[in-house]
């Protein structure tokens, strides 16, 4: 870290209402590397993001398509097209700046695991 920088951190980041139709252009599937996979989700008003193997967070917004986590120091913007919808996120974190593309196409079901 510089000299001087300064550092954000969750708590000092301020959560700003969002039209929670926005979200809907944001849910589905990124991939930041292979087999590991960003899905986002919306439930309700608000929006989720779950990486492989990893718990479910919330995250929140700071503008249109800049959002935050308050239990990690991260953030993701979303990019997108003229429509709204998604075609990907940058997840920025630890000093680095991840592009995670959008996968097209509905996430595979769930197996059922059968006796």
């Amino acid at each position: 870290m510089a000299h001087g920088e300064k550092v954000v951190t969750p708590s000092e980041r301020t959560e700003v209402p969002v039209d929670p139709k926005v979200f809907n252009g944001y849910v589905g599937r990124y991939e930041l590397a292979p087999n590991f996979i960003l899905t986002v989700t919306r439930e309700d008003d608000h929006l989720f993001t779950q990486a492989t193997g990893q718990p479910k967070l919330q995250i929140y917004p700071e503008s249109d398509r800049d959002y935050f986590l308050k239990v990690v120091d991260a953030q993701i913007t979303f990019v997108t097209d003229s429509n709204g919808r998604a075609t990907e996120l940058i997840l920025h974190q630890g000093g680095m700046d991840q592009h995670a593309k959008r996968l097209e196409g509905e996430p595979a079901p769930a197996k059922e695991h059968r006796k």
